[in-house]
């Protein structure tokens, strides 16, 4: 009886699943669903930006070497060389905010007037490009966010223009190594953000301007290897300079107002090869690690007479001393023996120096 309740069972099963086990097997397999494709990130280069970009890249004629990434398929935010882009804030709007060409000497011309189209630079940089020549056209006026401006180690020429004294936001200005000429605008030590200048090596003539007394944040002023003369203003002692290089000029009388013992940020002093006359016995400067940054203090092939100060000796951190050929005298003070660790070179050509490094002083 179990034997054929089981059979009815089964039989009753497969009449209702065969209709649709034959369907299953006659349907085709399902085809595969196509895989979504990643979509193209959207470009964060603003239009505008990658125009005025093509444009500078047309101007030098579009195949310098620097330009190899230049492409108008690419987002120039993220892929171009030398270029980067800030977000404004409260929108999803990126512009671009730095641009730096270096080191092409197949970059030749002058400096385009296309970059007034880039009104949102913070940096431009301009370097290493012995072939771009000609003046600071009017255009670098225009980009009044720029905060950092390199121009330096190219072949400019010119003055120094009135126009960047609308550049109010710039905190550096780099125009070394190159042919500028004329005097330097006093307009500069007006810059209220101003903290590093380097004008070096170029043909400045005239005076250092008194205004440079105005600037404040512990500046670093490279002016060396120019053909400035005069005295160097009074009002430079009331900064607490970082870096002062004067080297290398025609500049004449005191200097001893440049240090002080409330120098603590100076680290770097150099004013060799002027005309400097002062007496150097009663000059000071904070001394002791706690209490002195100085690591370089260079005054040779000047006028400077007197007697070595005793802390010297003490300046601990100094890796770089130079007093040749000036008109000093007496002994190298041995006290903290730090002078003692440098060359007979950086004392020699003195009108009586005397005791290590030198021969010893006559009793």
């Amino acid at each position: 009886m179990e034997g054929k309740l089981y059979s009815s069972l089964l039989l009753i099963t497969l009449i209702f699943l065969l209709p649709s086990l034959n369907l299953s097997l006659s349907l085709p397999p399902p085809r595969p669903q196509p895989q979504p494709q990643p979509q193209p990130r959207p470009q964060r280069c603003y239009p505008d930006d990658k125009r005025a970009l093509l444009e500078i890249k047309a101007y030098f004629g579009g195949n310098a070497s620097v330009f190899s990434t230049w492409s108008p398929q690419t987002d120039c935010c993220n892929k171009w060389k030398g270029v980067l882009c800030k977000k404004i804030p409260k929108t999803q709007i990126h512009r671009v905010n730095f641009l730096e060409i270096s080191g092409y000497d197949d970059i030749i011309g002058t400096i385009p007037s296309t970059l007034e189209k880039l009104p949102y630079l913070e940096t431009l940089i301009f370097r290493l490009l012995p072939n771009l020549t000609g003046p600071i056209p009017p255009v670098i006026g225009k980009l009044t966010r720029l905060r950092l401006l390199f121009l330096n180690w190219d072949d400019l020429s010119g003055p120094i223009p009135h126009f960047l004294s609308r550049l109010t936001n710039l905190g550096v200005l780099s125009l070394n190594n190159n042919r500028f000429t004329g005097s330097i605008p006093s307009f500069l030590g007006k810059l209220p953000k101003l903290q590093g200048l380097d004008l070096q090596q170029n043909k400045l003539i005239g005076q250092i301007p008194e205004t440079f007394g105005l600037l404040t944040k512990s500046p670093s002023i490279n002016l060396s290897n120019n053909k400035l003369s005069g005295p160097i203003p009074m009002s430079l002692g009331k900064v607490n300079f970082e870096i002062l290089d004067l080297s290398g000029n025609q500049l004449t009388g005191d200097a001893k107002f440049l240090f002080g013992a409330d120098k603590s940020n100076l680290v770097h002093l150099v004013l060799s090869r002027n005309r400097l006359s002062f007496d150097f016995t009663k000059v000071v400067m904070p001394v002791g690690v706690l209490n002195s940054s100085l690591l370089v203090l260079e005054l040779s092939h000047n006028k400077i007479y007197g007697r070595l100060p005793t802390w010297l000796g003490l300046s601990s951190q100094m890796y770089s001393f130079d007093v040749s050929y000036n008109r000093l005298c007496g002994p190298i003070p041995t006290i903290g023996g730090k002078l003692q660790e440098f060359q007979a070179a950086a004392f020699q050509h003195n009108k009586c120096l005397c005791g290590a490094p030198l021969p010893p002083c006559n009793s």
